[in-house]
């Protein structure tokens, strides 16, 4: 069974949401979980770039309506 891309990219957004949430319970968590889960998210936060790359490619095409700009 192969996973779409997708599929991969929607896991990956949750999962960045999911670990912001558990990063904001500092005082419930402890120092320790916290440092682990700002590292775990580092790293979904850079396989959401790489698989999101072509959309920096589409900043520059077209035209600059004053909505777009917005």
């Amino acid at each position: 069974m192969k996973m779409r891309q997708g599929n991969l990219r929607r896991i990956i957004d949750i999962g960045m949401t999911v670990l912001l949430l558990l990063q904001m319970a500092y005082q419930v968590m402890g120092e320790a979980a916290h440092e682990w889960l700002g590292m775990t998210m580092t790293a979904t936060v850079i396989v959401h770039q790489i698989l999101n790359r072509r959309w920096y490619g589409a900043m520059l095409k077209g035209r600059y309506t004053a909505y777009r700009v917005v």
